[in-house]
């Protein structure tokens, strides 16, 4: 479907916005940078509100959130950002007690260095307590565990506390096994608001959760994981109130924890897709990504930040109308004047993490052949990372030591890009590159890889930089030193670079996405419209015939004609809604015809270990609007009569236990 950015206005919907990710990291990758740039330009430039959710139990939360707000990264005038633990657990709590045992971190100092132990601490304990061991943070300024010890000197409990001094959570050992039984958490009353309970499991000799109890402002509720505490949370949040809200899941861990809430009314959910999604071949699904497949029927909608990606994943669902464009963006003005900051000559610069993903050792072995053409060519790589020391023998072992130089982190790359003659980037893939993005706001040609995204979406071969093969080192240096010793194919590159910063500016970027979050709306009360036409039964079959090169299946299909352009037949993977056979049919009997050879997607089973296969009516309107009602098998008698065989594999129809149209798929060589 057209996905242009037209007739809307600019107008993002009047929705409160969710946008969810695990925890707040320390240092902030491609991933987190999206999502709170997001998160600050919905606010800033359409002044909707934000709400940044993140669900792990973090003991510096509070300084994260902080810096977030004094480093400019989010706006506090538009953005919430949320913890589920400190903004829901510890405070929605009457608790169950006042953790009465805590001791003073002063007194308990004080005990230690003297090598005494407190009558007033042994009275508490009810018994001799002869040792503490204290724990600091690195720096030795705040005590980060306590851990008590009883007379045989193990540990029966330990008090851990956050940089402020503190106890946030007490965990409690059996000493007959030496394993923790028990965690309390506590909230800044002092108040125990969650329990989180363990048991020892001798068949698999490890300690195992058993459940939470958390002491709610109602009271107790247990829970069998963490999983479950975060769904709560969510469907806790969206039924505060009837207001349209958006759940847009930015990290594929998180995704089991919300989009397997039951949806309220008023709720739309969406995934944010940000890595590549598939393994050895492009239709094989990631293990993460397994969640957003599987769930893919549930989604109000699913955003790509490039085209090239919701292109492959229309390989493996079929086309979808809740797929969406919404591309990165140059967070600051694009200005004009960069391309007349003078560049300097032979000089090439990397700035990035310097990971494994980002393959940072064929940049340098690739260099080396461009100085053995051009001896004073540099290679300035900014950025820190794992790989550091890895790259760094790399340079030693190519003897490039004057040539490539690791210059750590910088604070204007801007700079950087305008004073190079070019960028390298040698990754093995990426969600989009928006080092390369970078690069072309400040007129500075890329050669890269052609890697998987964003690639192609940023560099247009032969005009904006250069393309190369992956993993052809050879190449990748040939064009290299083509473009520094070419002035002014490097002028052409370096405006035409410019040119396609234009593309991923700040009004384009919201433009995009209030386009599609309109259209998101849109699409679904259409989609709720025509459910409505064709009713909520399933779709009966009324003949099943195997042939020779296929099956003949008829379905008596409700209202065909009137309302919808197109109705399939589709059988889609039950685990990751891959689709793996579709065919579709113009007569009135709704007769579908299955070709063996030709109609069933063999190399998606095989990428995908397909097992069963449910079959679904697929209406599709004039607009492309799709509705899927399942297929009833409940008239037909499905036997061993009806088993066949293709390209190794025995396939099974059966009826479900529903009453409802199925294939069991088995490779012949596990039936033998």
């Amino acid at each position: 479907m057209s996905n242009q950015p037209i007739n809307y206005n600019n107008e993002f919907p009047d929705m409160m916005y969710y946008f969810i990710s695990g925890g707040l990291p320390d240092n902030y990758g491609g991933l987190t940078k999206s999502l709170l740039l997001r998160s600050k330009l919905f606010g800033e430039e359409s002044q909707k509100k934000t709400a940044f959710l993140t669900f792990r139990f973090d003991l510096e939360f509070a300084r994260k959130k902080n810096e977030l707000f004094e480093n400019g990264k989010a706006d506090s005038e538009y953005t919430q950002v949320i913890n589920m633990y400190d903004d829901f657990l510890s405070k929605k709590t009457k608790g169950k007690r006042i953790y009465s045992e805590k001791i003073e971190l002063d007194q308990i100092k004080r005990h230690v260095s003297k090598g005494k132990v407190s009558k007033a601490i042994s009275k508490i304990f009810g018994k001799s307590s002869n040792d503490y061991i204290l724990s600091y943070y690195s720096g030795g300024a705040a005590v980060r565990y306590v851990d008590y010890l009883n007379d045989e000197k193990q540990v029966i409990k330990r008090e851990e506390y956050n940089k402020e001094g503190q106890a946030v959570i007490v965990s409690h050992f059996d000493t007959k096994i030496n394993q923790i039984f028990l965690q309390e958490f506590i909230n800044s009353e002092n108040v125990v608001y969650l329990e989180k309970h363990y048991m020892w499991d001798s068949q698999s000799e490890e300690v195992k959760l058993t459940h939470f109890t958390w002491y709610t402002e109602e009271g107790p509720l247990t829970f069998k994981d963490e999983s479950e505490l975060r769904r709560h949370w969510i469907d806790v949040l969206q039924n505060e109130n009837d207001r349209p809200k958006l759940f847009l899941v930015d990290s594929r861990p998180q995704d089991k924890h919300v989009f397997r809430v039951k949806k309220a009314p008023s709720s739309y959910y969406a995934a944010i897709i940000h890595n590549k999604h598939y393994g050895d071949s492009k239709l094989q699904i990631k293990g993460r990504y397994k969640e957003v497949f599987g769930q893919m029927n549930n989604l109000d909608a699913v955003f790509f930040i490039t085209e090239e990606q919701i292109a492959d994943f229309t390989l493996i669902t079929g086309e979808k109308e809740t797929f969406f464009f919404t591309p990165h963006t140059i967070n600051k003005p694009l200005d004009e004047e960069v391309l007349n900051v003078p560049s300097e000559r032979n000089k090439a610069v990397i700035i990035s993490r310097l990971a494994a993903m980002k393959n940072l050792t064929h940049a340098v072995k690739a260099f080396k052949l461009v100085v053995d053409e051009i001896p004073d060519a540099k290679l300035d790589i900014f950025g820190s990372g794992e790989d550091t020391e890895k790259i760094k023998k790399e340079i030693e072992a190519q003897n490039l030591k004057d040539n490539v130089l690791l210059k750590g982190y910088t604070n204007n790359p801007d700079y950087e890009f305008q004073k190079a003659w070019l960028t390298i980037s040698t990754s093995h893939f990426e969600g989009f590159g928006l080092s390369n993005m970078e690069a072309l706001s400040n007129g500075c040609p890329v050669v890269t890889y052609d890697y998987d995204y964003g690639a192609r979406s940023l560099v247009e071969d032969g005009v904006n930089g250069y393309v190369i093969e992956q993993y052809n080192i050879e190449k990748l240096a040939e064009a290299i030193i083509s473009l520094m010793r070419d002035d002014s194919t490097h002028q052409q590159f370096s405006r035409q670079a410019f040119k396609m910063a234009e593309k991923y500016s700040k009004p384009n970027y919201i433009k995009n996405w209030s386009y599609a979050l309109s259209k998101m709306i849109e699409v679904r009360k259409e989609k709720e419209r025509l459910a409505e036409k064709v009713g909520s039964k399933e779709q009966p079959i009324t003949s099943f015939e195997k042939n020779g090169d296929g099956l003949a299946i008829s379905v008596s299909v409700s209202d065909p004609n009137d309302v919808f352009e197109k109705v399939s037949l589709i059988g889609i993977d039950r685990k990751n809604k891959a689709e793996i056979i579709s065919v579709s049919s113009d007569q009135p009997a709704q007769t579908f015809t299955i070709n063996f050879e030709k109609d069933i997607k063999k190399e998606k089973i095989e990428a995908n270990q397909t097992s069963v296969l449910d079959f679904y009516i697929q209406f599709v309107s004039a607009d492309r609007i799709r509705i899927q009602r399942r297929v009833s098998s409940r008239e037909v008698n499905l036997g061993e009569k009806d088993r066949f065989m293709n390209n190794g594999y025995i396939f099974e129809p059966y009826t479900t236990v529903k009453g409802n149209f199925s294939i069991k798929l088995n490779k012949k060589d596990h039936i033998d």
